[in-house]
């Protein structure tokens, strides 16, 4: 279902790996609807640009116009402008319209490094588009630019204080990505300032090796400007974009004899696109119930106004009957957690969790990989993997997890396959776990009387449980007892 209206105010790139026809693919994917305002023509192919033809000013003006009169945005992406005039009448038009939710991609180079924007223009780039954006989304020669320092004062120890000042150009939020940063040469990090509340976010993934880059800035800042018109905030908006960007480099087709495009529908799911509730965080994981054959309908209706933040279905009686029986209590199941906003997934399955449209899967280490599971799911799913030790956490997290389940803690009944590992090693997880910003439920054989000691020892971010709620005979009560004081 298509949600949430964005203007694109960029130019046209003749080869569509960039400029407009990416930001409306990018749109598409994440489903929103993108509208238009091309600032200039571009001759162009992965092996360069050719030629430049800026739009008339007027005509700049009259595509706004247009388009906020009748199908007023509820997000606004700039890129390619050009030159200084361009810049200044985009400007004007973002204020007199009141434009809000404004994605400036300060666009001044081509992947192969020819100039799209004027040595003028930077100046009023700084002085008077980026005071009316919502987020800045620079990469280092931009930034540089922008700065007006050399590259070389972009490192990785340095990208913080360097995010800090271009905070001081006026802008809301900054995300200086760091894939030109050359002293990391494993991941690249990008890190975004709340310039208001000077909280530092970071955002880190595996390097991926290939030429196949072209347009990645052009489709990170519409995919952010979607996710802001769709209602998310901005750490959960650039979030959701760079998950969707990571899997269109993955999956890309390889065209081009140059620096070719990016897959921009890279994920298989009709629902891919879908945003249901609040976008997950950490504290998603508080209370995790996983549901069994004792677990009717009433007790999970209890479970969940009693405060359960996520439930997993995970009912191999069920599934041994087929999986139209496992789909029909998925549906009856999903329908609950809808109705108290409670995110729903589905243990191992994914193809159940995309016929129910599920929030997500969560994997063990013998089912589909991550990886796989988020090109089918799309960037909007969670996806939870199993991981008993720190290495295993740490792949969960370069595949692209949202949250790792690590245990047991205790021996369980309900899997009798589990390997017991401690509160001691999941603490380990744990740890290694907070280094890359990945949220950790703790899992196996924890029981009301256990619950709030494991979250102590291991300084995990919820705990998972299933005989302790599902078998209590005070669901209410149990409930009280595993939730944190």
């Amino acid at each position: 279902m298509v949600h949430g209206k964005v203007l694109v105010v960029a130019g046209s790139d003749s080869g569509g790996g960039a400029g407009i026809q990416a930001d409306i693919k990018a749109c598409l994917a994440l489903g929103a609807f993108a509208t238009t305002a091309v600032t200039a023509l571009t001759a162009q192919n992965t092996l360069g640009v050719h030629g430049v033809h800026a739009t008339p000013l007027d005509f700049v003006d009259a595509q706004i116009t247009a388009v906020v009169q009748d199908l007023h945005p509820d997000a606004v992406k700039t890129g390619m402008l050009a030159n200084a005039a361009t810049v200044c009448r985009v400007a004007d038009a973002i204020a007199l319209h009141k434009l809000t939710n404004v994605v400036v991609d300060t666009v001044m180079f081509a992947k192969g490094g020819c100039s799209l924007l004027e040595n003028e223009a930077v100046e009023a780039l700084r002085n008077r588009l980026i005071p009316l954006a919502t987020v800045i989304t620079p990469n280092v020669p931009e930034a540089a630019a922008l700065l007006g320092v050399d590259d070389k004062a972009f490192q990785k120890s340095t990208l913080e204080a360097r995010c800090r000042e271009l905070g001081g150009l006026g802008p809301r939020w900054v995300l200086l990505k760091g894939g030109h940063v050359t002293d990391d040469t494993e991941e690249s990090t990008d890190h975004l300032y709340d310039v208001v509340g000077g909280t530092m976010y970071t955002y880190s993934a595996m390097r991926e090796r290939t030429r196949n880059t072209h347009g990645t800035g052009c489709t990170l800042a519409s995919a952010i400007a979607a996710s802001l018109a769709q209602g998310l905030d901005v750490p959960s908006a650039v979030a959701r974009a760079k998950k969707y960007v990571t899997a269109a480099i993955w999956s890309n087709p390889g065209y081009g004899a140059g620096h070719g495009p990016l897959d921009h529908m890279p994920f298989y799911a009709a629902s891919a696109a879908t945003l249901r509730g609040a976008p997950f965080t950490a504290e998603t994981l508080r209370l995790y119930l996983v549901s069994c054959e004792a677990l009717s309908e009433a007790k999970l209706v209890q479970a969940l106004k009693a405060g359960v933040t996520i439930v997993q279905m995970r009912d191999k009686e069920t599934e041994a009957s087929g999986t139209a029986a496992l789909i029909a209590k998925a549906k009856a199941m999903k329908s609950i957690c809808d109705e108290y906003n409670v995110p729903f997934i589905v243990n191992d399955r994914v193809d159940v969790a995309v016929a129910v449209d599920a929030s997500g899967v969560h994997l063990g280490q013998s089912d589909m990989s991550c990886a796989d599971a988020r090109r089918i799911l799309g960037p909007s799913k969670i996806v939870g993997v199993s991981a008993a030790t720190c290495e295993l956490a740490l792949a969960a997290h370069a595949a692209g997890a949202d949250y790792v389940g690590s245990g047991a803690c205790f021996g369980t009944s309900s899997k009798g396959d589990a390997v017991v590992i401690g509160l001691a090693a999941v603490a380990a997880v744990v740890k290694a776990c907070r280094g890359v910003g990945l949220p950790v439920v703790a899992i196996g054989g924890i029981s009301c009387a256990t619950g709030r000691e494991v979250l102590a020892r291991t300084g995990a971010d919820g705990i998972a449980v299933i005989s302790a709620v599902a078998g209590a005979g005070d669901v209410r009560t149990a409930v009280a007892a595993l939730l944190p004081p």
